[in-house]
Parts: structure tokens; C-alpha cells; sequence
């Protein structure tokens, strides 16, 4: 038989948990039954280098430059010889500056799909891996009777929008989401197309990231406190800004440790001048990206994840595999991965409550000790989760 044609769309692979999840659908996938195409907007990002040599990867759906700071982009694209890319930049610049992340999106699409060219090829499947402008190219740029899309967030928390997204998930054949408080979400927001809607996990291998966790640590100080460690994007989702009056807090009551954030986001110069004004720079470490955060989260004392929304966090799933005494704020799917007391802990989302619980792990040995063990005693590691994507592709 015939391989059978699928292609997967992101926008990116910079270094967020559904890019992570991306590269590691692709390094398990059966390339004996299917011929793989992977589309990016933009070719850019961390994990580029990551995927699959079996993949073949398509020319980016924009230029290189159309990723820069709009002045610097609208410039070298004009250079470039690239005057209508100029203009859909210059106009999703102006599209993106206010409003919801959903009112954002649908007026930013309404720009490029005016500047996008349709997909060259016919496929047996579409597998848009995330929510927004994957899932609206798939669904209006690719010719394939079988389109799957993927959300990787709570909808509601998300703050996307219905009303446009209505006619998109309509015209899909599943919607996969990442955990069961994520895909309620969905069935409330779209009781007409629950029969669509699919659970397929965050797919992890214990053995992979142990095996990666052995390379040194290099936190790039001599501090030898207590170290707390948070992997996210430095964006508002990830509530950094709710966690650093904790940390100026916990400070001021004189407590010793150091918080290690790894990650980039456009957030980065406000959370530096929230720093500065709360007096913590000594406590506060941004450590750009990392490929390998494993050795990281195996040196660090305390995960925490202070976020306002996830759907179900991978720097958690990791943090969990590595068995590292957890923090969670109470976003909506907080509990789908941590028993609060148990094997982590999750306190309300404000700044009282997250130091009220960095404290309590920061001094408790026992409790951090008991959240270990616990952690240990489960093996979370859920390939075959892959098979379930499977299924799906060859359902048409």
C-alpha cells in the first residue's frame, strides 16, 4: 500500500511546550505507513534542529525576516524584495496591539490570509498542531478531506473567540485538546460538536529525559541555596509578574534561595523593571533558553509554575518525571496533574498564596522529601498516547 500523505502545521518551533510536544510527535512517528510534510509560518526556533530528518520541511509560509521587531522587519523585507510581506507585517502589527488573545488572532488571520498562498499539495490528512492561525490555514489553504486540529489550552481561559472559531471547528473531522478539564471546556463552549472533540496527552519518556538530565547544570553562578526553577514563556499567561511580589516577600522575611527562570517572551524588559522595583535582582535569575532543561530541573529544589491558564503543562509533566517538589497556582487544570498535598502543591493565584506555599516547601524538608517520593513511586512516561493520533489520521 501507499504511504499515506500527512502534514503537520505550527507556527513556529521556538521553545514553548506545544513546539516540545511537536518534536517529540515527530521523532516517534511511524514514517513506514506515512510520508510526513511539516509547514511552519517561520521556519525559526530552538527546536528546528530537533525534528526528524525523515520529516520534509516546507519553504515557511513567510520569510525569515518577517519575524523581526516590526521597523526592522518592514525595512529588510522592502530590501528583500518582499514589498507585499512588508505590508501584511506592518498591517499584523497594528491587528495584534489590543484586545483579547482571540480578538487578536481573528483580526491578525484576517490580514494574512490575504497574503498566505494556498498549500501545493493534496493530503490524506492535516494535522494543525495548535489553536489560531494553524487551524485557520489547514482549514482554508489545504485540500485534504481529513483535518484534525489541536487545542493545547483551557478555551475559556484562553480567551478565544466563538463566534469566528465556530465556522473552523465545523468544518474539522476531530479537535484534539491535552487533558479532560481542557476538552469540558470545549463541551460547554461547542455542545454541538462534542463528538469531535478528543483527549490525546502530552506524549513523555521518562527514560529520554533522564538520559538528558545527566549532562551538567550550569546555572552560571556560585549561589548554594536553595534553587527554584520555573521553565515558561515570558509572557502573561505564565503569571511571572504574579510570582515576583512573593519573591520580594519572602525576602524581606529573610529567607535564602534563588529563582531560575528559563525561557524568552515579549514580557521580558516589564518583569526586569518589576524586578528592579521590588529591590529582588538578587533573588531573580533569567537564563534564556536552554535545549537541555533537564540537568536544570534535576539540580533545582522546587518546580514552580505560578500560571494564570495551561491546558496540561509540559515544564509540569517534566518537573513530575524528574520528581521535583512541585508549585502550582490554581489555574482551571492545575489539578488534572498535581493532588494538591500529595505529591505537590497548589496555592491560590495571587501573590499571598504563592508565597504563603514557597515558604512552607522552602522550609518543610519533610514535605519536599514526601513529594519526591511520591513522585517516584509513578512512571509517566505515555508513548502509545501516539496511537491515538493514529487513529484519527486513518479514520477518512
Amino acid at each position: 500500500m501507499p504511504k499515506k500523505r500527512v502534514l503537520f502545521i505550527n507556527y513556529s518551533l521556538h521553545s514553548g511546550g506545544i513546539e516540545k510536544s511537536l518534536v517529540t510527535v515527530l521523532s516517534l512517528f511511524d514514517y513506514q505507513t506515512y510520508d510526513v510534510d511539516l509547514q511552519l509560518f517561520a521556519n525559526d526556533g530552538m527546536f528546528l534542529s530537533r525534528v526528524s530528518p525523515q520529516v520534509n520541511l516546507l519553504p515557511p509560509l513567510f520569510p525569515a525576516e518577517y519575524k523581526l521587531n516590526i521597523r526592522q522587519a518592514f525595512l529588510a523585507l522592502i530590501k528583500k524584495g518582499h514589498p507585499r510581506i512588508a505590508l501584511c507585517r506592518l498591517l499584523v502589527s497594528f491587528a495584534g496591539l489590543k484586545g483579547t488573545m482571540g480578538e487578536r488572532l481573528v483580526r491578525m488571520w484576517n490580514v494574512e490570509k490575504r497574503f498566505i498562498k494556498p498549500s501545493k499539495k493534496e493530503y490524506d490528512a492535516v494535522i494543525a498542531f495548535m489553536e489560531g492561525q494553524p487551524i485557520y490555514y489547514a482549514v482554508t489553504k489545504v485540500q485534504c478531506k481529513n483535518k484534525i486540529g489541536f487545542i493545547h489550552g483551557d478555551y475559556i481561559a484562553m480567551g478565544l473567540n466563538k463566534d469566528f472559531d465556530t465556522g473552523f471547528i465545523k468544518q474539522l473531522n476531530a479537535l484534539c485538546t491535552v487533558s479532560e478539564s481542557c476538552k469540558t471546556a470545549l463541551d460547554k463552549t461547542f455542545p454541538m460538536f462534542s463528538d469531535k472533540f478528543h483527549v490525546i496527552y502530552n506524549i513523555v519518556s521518562s527514560t529520554f529525559m533522564r538520559g538528558m538530565a545527566n549532562e551538567p547544570a550550569d546555572f552560571e553562578d556560585d549561589f548554594t541555596g536553595k534553587r527554584v526553577l520555573s521553565i515558561a514563556r515570558l509572557s502573561q499567561q505564565k503569571g511571572l509578574d504574579i510570582a515576583l511580589p512573593a519573591i520580594a516577600k519572602l525576602k524581606q522575611k529573610g529567607l535564602q534561595f534563588r529563582w531560575y527562570i528559563i525561557g524568552i517572551g515579549p514580557e521580558l524588559e516589564s518583569l526586569q523593571a518589576m524586578i528592579e522595583e521590588l529591590h529582588i535582582g538578587d533573588y531573580v535569575r533569567f537564563m534564556g533558553e536552554r535545549s537541555n532543561p533537564y540537568p536544570y530541573l534535576k539540580a533545582c529544589d522546587i518546580y514552580l509554575q505560578p500560571s494564570r491558564f495551561e491546558g496540561k503543562s509540559i515544564a509540569v509533566d517534566e518537573a513530575m518525571v524528574m520528581c521535583r517538589p512541585i508549585l502550582l497556582t490554581d489555574f482551571s487544570t492545575a489539578a488534572d496533574q498535581i493532588n494538591s498535598g500529595k505529591n505537590g502543591m497548589i496555592v491560590p493565584m495571587n501573590s499571598d498564596g504563592i508565597a504563603d506555599g514557597l515558604e512552607d516547601l522552602l522550609l518543610n524538608d519533610e514535605r519536599r522529601t514526601q513529594f519526591t517520593e511520591t513522585l517516584a513511586k509513578c512512571d509517566y512516561t505515555n508513548e502509545n498516547e501516539i496511537s491515538k493520533l493514529y487513529t484519527l489520521i486513518d479514520q477518512a
